[in-house]
């Protein structure tokens, strides 16, 4: 079994390498760290050179590479500053759920905007009273003639606040199903709807950089066109996106 990196894939090895090299200045990397600022400049960079979203489809700004070239491009932003590339790898964060289960639109309007550093993704999954147990939410999206209702609080959400586009939330659409996790569905919501608030977790041990935050949901609407996927399948959905995020 071959083990050798390709030729492309060195060649992204090196300019990777060579990105951290020109732009991971320590003087700077430490100021933004004790200001809790996000290195917009260092994520805008990265984004032009295409190491945001390497994995989206060309159609969508991205490279269409893999998981090894993926890989690749972490452990070098990584190796130059644990700090910076975690906020440049998770700049995207659940944007895969988009890709793999949004409607040809969703995946139009939103990825491209990822791949390109005009905005962070989010995945407001995590609650206040359900901490990673994701089988019961109590945020719930209620139909309303052609739009849904969302109530309810996320907290722990990576990205949540002034950079965020959108957030891929877990709601409970349907309250009376047995079990509960067959009544959550995934549905987007821009982050500039009204009703959409957010507010610092506060100060970290790690990531200072990246923004966490609580994300509250008072009556927002939404069009029902913005369901991701299917009804229902929003639990075996988040699922997947974190078994492969995992793997």
């Amino acid at each position: 079994m071959e083990f050798e990196l390709s030729k492309q894939q060195k060649e992204i090895q090196k300019a990777v390498r060579d990105f951290v090299k020109g732009e991971f200045d320590k003087e700077l990397i430490q100021s933004l760290d004790e200001k809790h600022d996000y290195p917009v400049d260092i994520w805008k960079k990265a984004a032009e050179l295409g190491f945001i979203g390497i994995h989206f489809p060309e159609a969508y700004s991205g490279q269409g590479f893999g998981v090894m070239e993926n890989i690749l491009v972490a452990e070098e932003l990584c190796r130059g500053d644990s700090s910076v590339g975690a906020c440049l790898l998770l700049a995207g964060f659940a944007s895969e759920i988009v890709l793999h289960f949004g409607s040809e639109s969703q995946k139009a309007t939103w990825l491209p905007k990822v791949a390109e550093g005009e905005v962070l993704s989010c995945g407001a999954f995590t609650e206040p009273d359900h901490g990673s147990d994701i089988t019961t939410m109590a945020t719930t999206a209620v139909k309303d003639g052609d739009e849904w209702v969302i109530n309810g609080a996320k907290v722990f959400i990576t990205n949540g606040g002034p950079l965020a586009g959108f957030y891929s939330v877990l709601c409970q659409t349907d309250p009376d199903a047995s079990p509960s996790h067959r009544g959550l569905s995934l549905i987007l919501v821009e982050a500039d709807r009204p009703g959409v608030s957010t507010q610092s977790v506060g100060h970290k041990m790690g990531i200072r950089m990246m923004d966490t935050a609580e994300v509250i949901f008072k009556d927002v609407r939404v069009p029902l066109d913005n369901l991701i996927g299917k009804e229902g399948r929003g639990f075996y959905q988040v699922l997947e996106f974190l078994t492969k995020a995992a793997s």
